[in-house]
This record gives C-alpha cells, sequence and structure tokens, in this order.
C-alpha cells in the first residue's frame, strides 16, 4: 500500500447526506469509529454556521448511539496550530469535517492539525468529510469555478492520490473535474454525489449512499493546454468509471470492480 505513508481509513462524502432517515452514511461512520465507544470531533471551520452545524451533527450522531461528540473550532491559522486544539484530538476516534466554503479550510493546511490528523490515521483515526470538507481531503483541492474556469490550491493531503469534487451529478461538475485533474494526471479525479460516499480502507474504496462516484482517470490521456486560463483545453484518451453502491476501486492498480454491497471494513 502506498498513500505517501498514510494507510487511509476515511469516509468521503459528496454533501447533502441524510441526516433524518436511513442514514446510511452517517451510521457506517459512526461504525467505523467504534458506536456507543466513538469519540467523534467535528471541526465547522468550512462553514459559516458552525453552531447550527454541529447541533446537527450532534444530533444525527447521538441517534446513532454515539455518546462523546464535540465541536472543535478554528477559525484562524493560530487556532489551527495551538496546543489546545492538538490536546482536543487526544482520545478521539473519529474526525468529521462539515460542509461549507473549502477555501476556510485552507488555514489548516501546513498546520499542527494537519500533521495530527495524518499521524492519526496511521494509529486508527477515522476522518470523514463532506462537501467542502471532503474535497479538502486530497492533496489538492477545488477552490471555485466550472469547466475551464476551474481554481486548486493545496489540500491537506490526506489523500495524496485523489483530487475530490462534491455535489457532483447535481451540479453536472464533470467538465469540472476534467479540468482539474489535467493539473496532476497522475491523480485520480473522483466526483461525489449528494448522499454518496466512498468509504476508504488501505487501497481500496467502497461506494455507498444513493447516488454514483464518478472516476477520472487521466493518467495515460494526451493533454494540450490551452493558451489562456478561460480557454478550453484538449484531451484524449481519458478512462471514466461510474460506480454505484456496493462498487469498489483499488487505487494501487486504478481498477473498478463490482463488490458485496453490504462489505465491511
Amino acid at each position: 500500500m502506498d498513500h505517501g505513508g498514510v494507510p487511509g481509513r476515511l469516509l468521503l462524502i459528496g454533501g447533502a447526506e441524510d441526516k433524518c432517515y436511513g442514514t446510511e452514511v452517517l451510521e457506517r461512520y459512526a461504525e467505523m469509529c467504534g458506536n456507543s465507544k466513538a469519540r467523534i470531533v467535528v471541526i465547522t471551520t468550512a462553514t459559516g454556521i458552525p453552531g447550527q452545524a454541529f447541533a446537527e451533527y450532534e444530533q444525527a450522531f447521538r441517534k446513532l448511539g454515539v455518546r462523546h461528540i464535540r465541536e472543535l473550532p478554528i477559525s484562524g491559522r493560530a487556532d489551527a496550530d495551538s496546543s489546545p486544539a492538538t490536546a482536543a484530538l487526544a482520545g478521539a476516534t473519529g474526525v468529521f469535517f462539515s460542509g461549507g466554503d473549502q477555501s476556510r479550510l485552507r488555514t489548516l493546511v501546513g498546520s499542527r492539525i494537519n500533521e495530527r490528523l495524518s499521524a492519526g490515521l496511521a494509529d486508527g483515526l477515522v476522518v470523514a468529510g463532506t462537501s467542502a470538507g471532503a474535497t479538502a481531503l486530497g492533496r489538492t483541492m477545488i477552490l471555485h469555478g466550472n469547466g475551464a474556469d476551474v481554481a486548486t490550491g493545496p489540500g491537506l493531503g490526506l489523500m495524496p492520490r485523489m483530487l475530490i469534487d462534491m455535489h457532483f451529478g447535481e451540479r453536472g461538475r464533470l467538465p469540472r473535474l476534467l479540468n482539474a485533474v489535467t493539473l496532476d494526471p497522475d491523480g485520480l479525479g473522483v466526483g461525489i454525489d449528494e448522499n454518496t460516499a466512498i468509504c476508504v480502507q488501505g487501497d481500496t474504496f467502497e461506494v455507498l449512499g444513493s447516488g454514483t462516484v464518478s472516476v477520472v482517470d487521466a493518467k495515460d490521456a494526451t493533454v494540450v493546454y490551452a493558451a489562456s486560463d478561460t480557454d478550453p483545453i484538449t484531451l484524449f484518451d481519458v478512462r471514466l468509471h461510474l460506480l454505484p453502491a456496493g462498487c469498489l476501486f483499488d487505487l494501487a492498480s486504478r481498477s473498478p470492480a463490482i463488490g458485496p454491497a453490504h462489505a465491511r471494513y
């Protein structure tokens, strides 16, 4: 396994996950974290309404039997580098990044919190992100834009091989992901629909939820870059995989498979 030294136990959610009925996605996360023994820290940096966002997830996780949930408010780099913030992660079995605006999460990139999360993955910590919180977990994150006008920046690097996009099918973001992945063709573009997630362990991820995951592989593609940032690129021989719930994807061989619909890691 080779994820830049990080084994990976993550749940990446495309946003708008069901918190009330049939909470399959959040149920899987609670299970990965230890169910009633789970200790989950919710990082609400990405949202403009942190108190409301935390209250919603606290309620959802308590319905799933999790008794220990706390918010870790990080509003700037000083917070992300502070000893109290890193101490808040001590004993946690899971860390959950809420959605919002991923540009707010740039304050965590390269911070002590970022380092602690990377080290925690190697020790069994389970990290999840939804919407903006999911795209920020890659080596590179999409900041904004559509089609040829996409802007990217450094991410937290917890999934170094992936460039993650969210609300994928609902917002027609395939052109955006295609353009973004050409900036790092060796990586994989992963577009996740709403109420859909990929559950990552080691070199494999499983799809769960009600939608589809699109995987863009441009490793062997031919790319001719445009003369300006607003012009379209030329792109040949891209591989595209559409994976509904129950499908698996091998990150080492870059190959999909039909897997057991109710596999558990």
